[in-house]
């Protein structure tokens, strides 16, 4: 496969066993940073995940945290399943707000319609990577591991096809509303990066749209990448794109007169 090299990931239970399993059926090399003597939730004493999966190293010290950083350090791109809905989870994951203080790569996912998302993403970041996958546990979301490896089963499929026409175009995405669809994707995202930051109250009133309409632009906005997860306390996302970004993906800032 020439986009992902090396599938990294933790071995926890969830969304990381997920990614694990996933690689092994898709013949990924697999890397990744796991917590000393291999501590999962699942296998909690030495040598834990380690006796299943003996690629992944143990940090220093006993600390999710830490080798949740590290895997975000370590790669090229982090994707984050988290099926849970913004309301229930408890915000930015540890993976993601390293990645955003590091500036790397960031996508967050929630279903398997999210797929196209993922492909679209992977095809702007170049070939060989090594793509980090992060996502909460088995006790923080029953459902994880299934729906993330539905998630992965679909990009994979996709990203095959697309890889065998050659010329890989970007995927849209049939069963999710793209910016092309709606007038006002794009000068919401001018907004936010106007602002360096994301809100719904904002792009609410400079679009002149409703709070329905507003979420929905800046839900797709994060699954997209461009903005970071919803954060503690209602405190605003930051934005993860550049004007120049938005003018080699669109073609063009100001509308042409």
């Amino acid at each position: 496969m020439k986009k992902i090299a090396f599938l990294r990931t933790g071995g926890q239970t969830g969304v990381d066993r997920a990614a694990l399993d996933f690689a092994r059926e898709n013949d990924l090399s697999i890397l990744g940073r796991c917590p000393k003597n291999g501590r999962a939730e699942d296998m909690p004493t030495a040598p834990g995940i380690g006796a299943l999966c003996p690629e992944l190293q143990e940090t220093p010290p006993d600390d999710a945290a830490q080798q949740a950083r590290w895997n975000v350090r370590d790669s090229h791109a982090t994707l984050v399943i988290d099926p849970r809905t913004l309301s229930s989870s408890d915000g930015m994951s540890v993976a993601a707000q390293a990645a955003k203080e590091m500036g790397r790569p960031l996508l967050v996912v929630r279903h398997e319609q999210n797929a196209y998302d993922i492909v679209t993403w992977l095809m702007m970041l170049g070939n060989e990577l090594t793509l980090n996958i992060d996502g909460p546990s088995a006790s923080e979301c029953p459902e994880a591991y299934q729906i993330a490896k539905k998630i992965l089963e679909e990009a994979i499929r996709l990203l095959k096809e697309a890889e065998a026409r050659g010329n890989m175009p970007i995927i849209k995405n049939p069963n999710d509303e793209s910016e092309e669809n709606d007038p006002k994707f794009l000068e919401a995202l001018k907004v936010v990066i106007k602002e360096g930051r994301a809100s719904i109250a904002s792009i609410q009133r400079k679009c002149g749209i409703g709070y329905n309409h507003a979420g929905r632009i800046i839900e797709r906005m994060e699954r997209m990448g461009y903005v970071t997860p919803f954060g503690h306390e209602g405190t605003a996302r930051a934005v993860l794109v550049t004007q120049k970004d938005f003018i080699a993906k669109y073609g063009e800032w100001e509308p042409k007169q």
